[in-house]
């Protein structure tokens, strides 16, 4: 009888130990889930009061100062050495993803050192940068002159592009690591 006991008390632990293990290993993969997309170093240096709007109203007051943006991206560009990116600003929502709603303070532009293929940078896909000041930009809007922001980037984070399916639910519930089709 006592033996019974002590075998069913470590079977008991040995179940604990493994649940132990088991939360163990799994714990950095749901936290790596909520990690933000820009560096702790760079989010340090963005400038938290100024606003989209005041940035869009006079760039050139706020060269130098360091900014957290996001949105759609336009349309990309490439030269010689660097690559230009037109962004719909959208507000930053959880972990500083551009939200889907339909606001938008205006747009601004993005510079990136180097070669960023339009193929995979284009129209629609959603991006986070974290970039310097650089002044303004006028371009033609339509029949317009639009005054553009410049961002010099140090930080970009390119979203997943989404998968927009109409005959599936939207929300999901459950518990645990599954598979999506």
């Amino acid at each position: 009888m006592n033996r019974t006991r002590e075998r069913n008390k470590l079977m008991k632990a040995e179940r604990y130990c493994a649940l132990f293990v088991c939360i163990a290993m799994a714990s950095p993969l749901l936290f790596a889930g909520c990690a933000p997309v820009i560096s702790q170093g760079a989010l340090k240096e963005i400038d938290q009061t100024l606003r989209f709007e005041q940035l869009l109203e006079n760039p050139e007051a706020h060269k130098g100062k360091t900014v957290l943006l996001g949105g759609n991206i336009i349309q990309t560009e490439n030269f010689s050495d660097r690559t230009l990116i037109v962004v719909l600003q959208r507000p930053l929502g959880f972990r500083k993803k551009p939200t889907a709603e339909d606001v938008s303070r205006g747009r601004f532009i993005v510079y990136a050192l180097g070669f960023l293929d339009p193929a995979i940078y284009c129209r629609g896909r959603k991006i986070t940068v974290v970039g310097s000041v650089m002044g303004r930009e006028m371009r033609p809007l339509g029949k317009i002159e639009y005054s553009y922001p410049v961002i010099e980037k140090k930080e970009l984070y390119l979203w997943p592009a989404e998968e927009h399916s109409v005959t599936g639910p939207r929300v999901h519930f459950g518990v645990g690591i599954g598979i999506w089709h």
